[in-house]
């Protein structure tokens, strides 16, 4: 027999569809919020430890292991024209582990021209032309073994990543720093993104567990339900 317990008469609560028994969601919002920051997190504020530490090993795990499998690389926000990451809308599920890409892009197209602490960690691939500061070319140069200063044209205050070659004058190095990604990760670019954009989409369903509880499958007909 279904085991009932008493209804909390100060929080919101869901049936379970395994036994029946009533599951406390707290304050349904922060739970969802909480886990959106971090898979599992509202769970575990709810009370549901167990289900909150699977959710948060397995998700976080996957997230990680794929931004590992693509080299650090697939994790990035873009809108510049010719580059609109549309993964980073699926990626952006997992939550706190993708806000670092949104600051990076932020700072590398905006005034400063560099992302924060001149650290390629998320920051969006440079395109051919594009500006950046001293600093941040200087760093890419010293630790990304297919960029050299050369790469770069002085435009006080900044620096010209790759800037078109005169006209005539034909230039064989990749256009833009994502090309130079793909060929050297090949494959495993692809591979990296699917992983990340899966944890991503996989959290809006713990999301949405923290929100209203677990989904009940439709298991009784129509005429049962008006009985």
């Amino acid at each position: 027999m279904p085991r009932t317990d008493p209804a909390p008469t100060d929080r919101l609560v869901a049936v379970s569809p395994d036994d029946g028994s009533l599951i406390g969601l707290a304050n349904p919002a922060v739970a969802a919020l909480l886990s959106w920051l971090v898979p599992g997190l509202g769970q575990i504020y709810q009370g549901r430890r167990l289900k909150g530490l699977l959710f948060m090993g397995t998700l976080v795990t996957t997230f990680v292991f794929g931004l590992w499998l693509g080299g650090g690389r697939v994790v990035y926000a873009s809108w510049q024209p010719g580059e609109k990451r549309w993964a980073f809308l699926c990626q952006a599920g997992i939550g706190t582990a993708a806000i670092p890409a949104i600051v990076q892009s932020w700072r590398l197209v905006g005034p400063a021209k560099e992302p924060l602490f001149a650290s390629p960690f998320m920051a969006p691939p440079l395109f051919r032309g594009q500006p950046v500061s001293p600093a941040y070319a200087a760093r890419l140069a010293a630790i990304d073994p297919d960029i050299d200063a050369d790469d770069f044209r002085p435009t006080p205050p900044w620096q010209q990543f790759r800037p078109f070659p005169p006209p005539g004058m034909l230039d064989r190095r990749p256009a833009d720093q994502l090309s130079i990604w793909h060929r050297r990760l090949g494959r495993f670019f692809e591979i990296g993104t699917l992983y990340t954009m899966l944890a991503g989409m996989l959290n809006i369903l713990v999301v949405y567990d923290a929100w209203s509880g677990p989904m009940r499958a439709a298991t009784e007909s129509a005429g049962e339900r008006r009985r």
